[in-house]
């Protein structure tokens, strides 16, 4: 798997796509955790617009990545987020852990 990112200022933003399941998680997770150790002072932005599909392994990664970016006071944020997703975050009750945004500019305007 090779995630296409882009860097805008001192964020990171991430295109997620596809499933995340329980199939690719390691792999996004290996490469997610590289990201944040090559760009040691960068904020990270998931972009889900691509992600059709999540299991508990996906919401896993988000879990351990925002725990991994607040060690160096970094911040995690997710835009983008189809009504699918949107509703298995509902479902596990983790709509108020991340800060979420509808679309890419507002989340790395709110990065400021």
């Amino acid at each position: 798997m090779n995630l296409q990112t882009k860097k805008v200022g001192n964020v990171v933003v991430v295109y997620l796509q596809g499933r995340l399941d329980v199939h690719l998680s390691a792999d996004i997770e290996k490469e997610i955790n590289k990201l944040i150790k090559d760009e040691p002072d960068a904020h990270l932005l998931l972009n889900l617009s691509g992600v059709e599909y999540m299991s508990s392994s996906g919401l896993r990664i988000f879990v351990s990545t925002m725990r991994i970016l607040k060690e160096s006071n970094r911040k995690l944020k997710l835009c983008n987020m189809n009504s699918a997703v949107k509703k298995i975050f509902e479902v596990v009750e983790l709509m108020d852990m991340f800060e979420i945004y509808e679309t890419e500019e507002e989340a790395i305007a709110s990065f400021k």
